[in-house]
């Protein structure tokens, strides 16, 4: 997918909240008897800052869960909080229609996915499906049975709430969900991705299409705990897929008895909410810009984290939560660009760079007098200071890029390992060796941009640095700036009278080598805007979509990107950087951004000694 200069704005946590007295009562579970969280009761403090409104948590008291076996007082501990907060107000949680992270964060926290993306080692690990098998074409998953859907039912007052369990998640519950991506009208972003599951592309193509349609995407719930999905193809990389906001499972039967009855309710309304993650919202603050979330009484997985309480505040203002920061009010803040300067060069171990999943680049024509060479290729790509570029276009708010798959992704190499990257002396050598020896015997090369003073800025950087570096003659390198549309016209394969160099951006869909390497840069199955003819890389590219095991499968793409990338590579483009934006984290604060999908407040760890310690000081 091609998106330059218009990229994925990540949310960031702002505000310490939370509101209401809350009490959650011991319950056990339909099958099983259930361990509750003790909950505590808390009050509000308004504390007012800029004449905005923020709400404080107070623990007043702790109260003791019933369960089967009464907790002791002596164990008895002040409950684990996470304070936080967004830029935006209450998303859609809509698993098939959300768009952006803000809701996806919520979303991953409230609902089981059929697996979860983990965020540390970059590799898909199980979560509703215990187990998966796959022949050819056919993935057969093995659902738990432990996973319910709950719903937080209001008492006798707001403040009076409790967790009722209603039914397992089943595998007809995932069967909806794909059921639901298929169907034009519920509009799922980038719905086209799952049309490799065989029947849902037809049915997507019918205006209205009736049950006897949706029987024919191959998604079958083969009982209650077997969910069996037929592709188009084989694909291993279909795994990484399966973490996907819009493959979360729904409450299908009960989403269509509403509708029935009462076609105008929202299913995500609190007064029928079904959920089924590691967390459950308090009534009273659902839909709210003031958000708490409990522990789910009734979630069995194990949580790597220590959070019991999550309070969100949704705000409009960055430079607010700096400052509830600097109080040690909230665990996590962006940092306002106009204090980045300053709070970097005093503070930088406070500061941590998240990535997104958006890489810039330069494409290569390989058809033009230039570029048609690979040593030339390899020239103009390690006579770049990718470091020098980022801090000249971004500030310090990008990491250079040396091979094409970002942080974040299975099966992609560390930064450092895979790549030429910035390296005169390579860069003169490779122009020594092609046919013209030098950069001033080249003929013109047009350089194509977009209209955005970015683009002119980083045009310019690398054209100095082609100058510095290879001895080229400023006015060899002829920047064009055109409107994003022609950019992407004037490049396609097609194209009559194709620039010689262009900027673009690659984001990906799911965070897997294959929707980059493959994706982008295969000869055949991808644009191929290069129009670089086929080769060894092709053939291991399509290779790995029928390897399963995933260390094989990195190792393929690592052997991938040094064939694109490396000291013999082809350079079928330039990879730049990949950029991101600053967040501040306290020092009682212990967990991994997520770089791609949503936040995993159960794997959150919180020093609550140190941040008790720290907030009375």
């Amino acid at each position: 997918m091609t998106d330059y200069f218009s990229f994925k704005v990540r949310p960031i946590y702002l505000l310490f909240a939370s509101f209401f007295t809350l009490a959650l009562p011991g319950l056990a579970t339909a099958c099983r008897q259930a361990e509750v969280t003790p909950l505590p009761i808390v009050v509000t403090e308004v504390v007012i800052i800029e004449e905005q409104e923020v709400v404080v948590t107070r623990l007043v008291r702790q109260v003791v869960a019933v369960t089967v076996t009464p907790v002791p007082e002596t164990a008895q501990q002040e409950p684990v909080t996470l304070d936080l907060g967004y830029v935006g107000s209450f998303p859609n949680v809509d698993p098939q229609k959300v768009a952006g992270d803000l809701g996806g964060d919520l979303l991953d926290n409230l609902f089981v996915g059929l697996t979860r993306f983990n965020h540390e080692t970059n590799q898909v690990e199980p979560e509703l499906a215990q187990s998966w098998a796959v022949n050819g074409r056919v993935w057969t998953f093995t659902l738990r049975d432990d996973i319910f859907w709950v719903r937080p039912v209001v008492g006798r007052s707001l403040a009076n709430w409790r967790v009722e369990p209603v039914r397992p998640v089943t595998a007809a519950d995932a069967v909806a969900a794909i059921q639901r991506i298929c169907q034009r009208s519920t509009e799922t972003p980038d719905a086209f991705i799952f049309f490799i599951i065989e029947g849902c592309e037809a049915v997507y193509r019918q205006d209205a299409p009736d049950p006897a349609a949706l029987e024919q995407i191959a998604a079958r719930a083969l009982d209650e705990t077997t969910l069996e999905i037929t592709l188009t193809q084989p694909a291993s990389y279909f795994l990484t897929m399966t973490t996907m906001w819009a493959l979360t499972p729904i409450p299908g039967a009960e989403i269509a008895a509403w509708a029935a009855e009462r076609p105008v309710k929202n299913w995500l309304d609190i007064e029928q909410l079904m959920l089924s993650g590691p967390f459950v919202p308090v009534p009273a603050t659902w839909g709210s810009n003031r958000l708490t979330l409990q522990v789910n009484p009734y979630w069995t997985l194990p949580r790597r984290g220590n959070v019991e309480i999550v309070n969100i505040n949704y705000l409009d203002s960055q430079e607010n939560a700096f400052k509830l920061w600097e109080a040690r009010s909230l665990d996590v803040s962006p940092l306002p660009a106009g204090r980045r300067n300053a709070f970097l060069s005093q503070l930088p171990t406070k500061a941590r760079l998240v990535t997104e999943q958006t890489v810039f680049y330069l494409g290569l024509n390989f058809n033009s007098a230039v570029f048609r060479e690979p040593a030339l290729r390899r020239a103009f790509s390690a006579a770049l200071n990718r470091e020098e570029l980022a801090r000249g276009v971004y500030g310090a708010r990008a990491l250079p890029m040396r091979h094409l798959s970002p942080p974040g992704v299975l099966g992609a190499p560390p930064l450092e390992q895979t790549g030429i990257g910035y390296s005169p002396d390579f860069a003169l050598a490779q122009l020594s060796q092609s046919g013209f020896r030098s950069c001033r015997l080249l003929p013109p090369i047009r350089f194509m941009v977009s209209t955005l003073d970015l683009s002119l800025l980083q045009a310019e950087l690398v054209r100095d640095m082609w100058v510095r570096e290879l001895g080229c003659d400023p006015g060899q390198i002829v920047i064009e700036q055109v409107e994003f549309g022609t950019l992407l016209a004037s490049t396609r394969p097609d194209a009559v009278n194709r620039p010689d160099v262009w900027e673009l951006g690659w984001a990906s869909y799911y965070p897997d080598a294959h929707n980059w390497l493959h994706d982008l840069l295969h000869c055949t199955e991808s644009e191929n805007r290069q129009n670089r003819p086929c080769s060894e890389a092709d053939e291991l590219l399509t290779q790995a979509t029928a390897v399963l095991e995933p260390e094989q499968r990195a190792a393929i793409y690592r052997r991938v990107e040094n064939l694109f990338f490396g000291e013999n590579g082809e350079v079928p483009l330039i990879p730049l950087y990949v950029r991101g934006n600053y967040v501040l984290v306290q020092n009682w604060l212990t967990y991994t951004p997520a770089i791609f999908g949503g936040e995993q407040f159960d794997t959150y760890l919180i020093d609550v000694d140190l941040k008790r310690l720290q907030r009375s000081r």
